[in-house]
This record gives structure tokens, sequence and C-alpha cells, in this order.
């Protein structure tokens, strides 16, 4: 069985997925270092994610991004994190359901700015605490509405999560 980690930029996908692995024999595969591999088989260029979607644009990431899930069709005993914008293009989203049981790691819009801040992460340089608020309040619902299970993060460790999650999944 696989588990899939959907959530808002800098929620803790990827150090929940971490965690979850430390607790059991499952290996974490991260969606972005996958759609970075992709693109340097393809154009010989080593980019991160935030330079292939500089280069490529929205329509050609989400399309990259897709196509990077589907050749995870056959992973097993795997948690996958993925990108916040991942679940917002509905073939990710049946992807996504096809790979495993989908977990929406949520907390607080604005716990998630702070993290952010704190990270540097480029999606506040130049966006406006309410652009980022609507952007959450556009991706919650479709976030919600995709999980199997959603467990709030908001206040817990990565460790305490990863319990959490590895109990309601019955792992």
């Amino acid at each position: 069985m696989n588990i899939v980690i959907i959530g808002f930029a800098s929620c803790g996908k990827s150090i929940t997925a971490t965690a979850i692995c430390g607790l059991t024999d499952m290996r974490h595969v991260d969606l972005d270092r996958v759609v970075e591999e992709r693109y340097g088989k393809r154009t010989g260029a080593r980019l991160s994610v935030r330079q292939i979607f500089g280069e490529i644009g929205a329509g050609g990431f989400t399309a990259l991004e897709n196509d990077a899930l589907k050749s995870l069709s056959e992973m097993r005993d795997s948690v996958l994190s993925t990108g916040g914008r991942t679940p917002m293009d509905a073939a990710n989203r049946a992807c996504l359901k096809s790979i495993g049981r989908i977990v929406y790691l949520r907390c607080g819009v604005d716990t998630v700015m702070e993290r952010m801040n704190k990270k540097g992460t480029p999606l506040t340089m130049g966006s406006a605490p309410e652009d980022i608020k609507k952007e959450f309040e556009k991706r919650d619902p479709i976030y919600a509405a995709l999980a199997d299970i959603t467990v709030d993060n908001e206040y817990l460790t990565p460790d305490k999560v990863a319990a959490e999650i590895l109990k309601r999944i019955s792992l």
C-alpha cells in the first residue's frame, strides 16, 4: 500500500513523509524530485521545480507533473509527498487516487504563512498575505474532497502526525 500526502505549501508534507518512513519499512518518494529527474532526462538541464516552472509555465509544469505521477503507477510500499499545486489538476487527482490512500495534511493559513516566511518559500515573495489566503481558500475544499483522511498538524510534531496517520490508515 502507498500513502499520498497532499496539502498547501509548507504544511509539512515532506517532513511527515520522512517521519512515516522512519516508523515503517516504507520509502519516501518526493514528487518534486521525480519531476526534476524527468525534466533533466528530457532536457539535460538540472533545474529545481521552481526553475522548471519558470521555464515551462503552469501548463507545461502540470503536464510534466502528470507524466511523473503516471510513472509512479507501479510504486509499492511508499509515501509520496506532492507539491501544493498537484491536486489542483483533475488528471493529477485521478492519478493520485490510483496511487494510494490520500492524506490531507492541514493546518491554518496563518501557520502556513509563518512557516513559509521562516523557510523563505518563494510563494510568499511578491505575494500579499491576502493573495495567499485566497489561494488557500481555493485549494482547501479540493484537498478535502480528494482526501481519504485529513489530519490537522497545526500543533503536532511530524512524529505525532505520522503516528496519527498510520493509526487512521491501519498500518
